[in-house]
């Protein structure tokens, strides 16, 4: 990479490797990652993000039996991505150190797609989300997801028993 780059003038991509590159600088490993992960996210860079994630990366999430696989998360992502415009995690916080960040993000967008078998219903979501995140070797190796961010969802799109009210 050509010394005169910076991270704004990369792809996601390449900012999360050139992160990786360069992680024995950062005061805070961990939160370096995570935060380039959710900057290419946050511009629709799905592969970016999970760029950022060893492909052995396992997310637990609250009220689910067994965790998620990369390709499941990936899918998910896309999901939300095409069903929400303007999908982004805003920082409320986060902290960590060079083995472990801790996170809470709020996720917003507008539903103009179809998720889940929701039809589009143009309402905002406003969805809180509490992730831990363990770090091994330059990449996330584990993440666990706190919150009921699915009933979040469900109750931002208006959905009931019966459909959409």
């Amino acid at each position: 990479m050509a010394p005169a780059a910076t991270l704004s003038t990369l792809t996601s991509v390449e900012a999360c490797l050139e992160v990786r590159r360069v992680f024995v600088l950062s005061d805070s490993k961990a939160v370096d990652l995570v935060r380039s992960a959710v900057d290419a996210l946050n511009v629709g860079d799905v592969d970016g993000y999970l760029a950022c994630f060893d492909l052995t990366c396992q997310r637990w999430v609250a009220g689910l039996a067994e965790p998620l696989d990369l390709a499941s998360v990936s899918d998910n992502l896309s999901a939300l991505s095409h069903a929400f415009e303007g999908l982004h995690l805003d920082e409320d916080l986060l902290f960590g150190d060079e083995h472990f960040a801790c996170a809470r993000w709020r996720m917003r967008g507008v539903h103009p797609g179809d998720y889940l078998g929701v039809a589009p219903t143009g309402r905002s979501i406003n969805v809180e989300t509490r992730e831990v995140y363990e770090i091994g070797q330059h990449l996330v190796s584990m993440s666990w997801v706190y919150g009921d961010v699915l009933g979040q969802l469900i109750e931002h799109l208006g959905v009931q028993d019966g459909g959409v009210s």
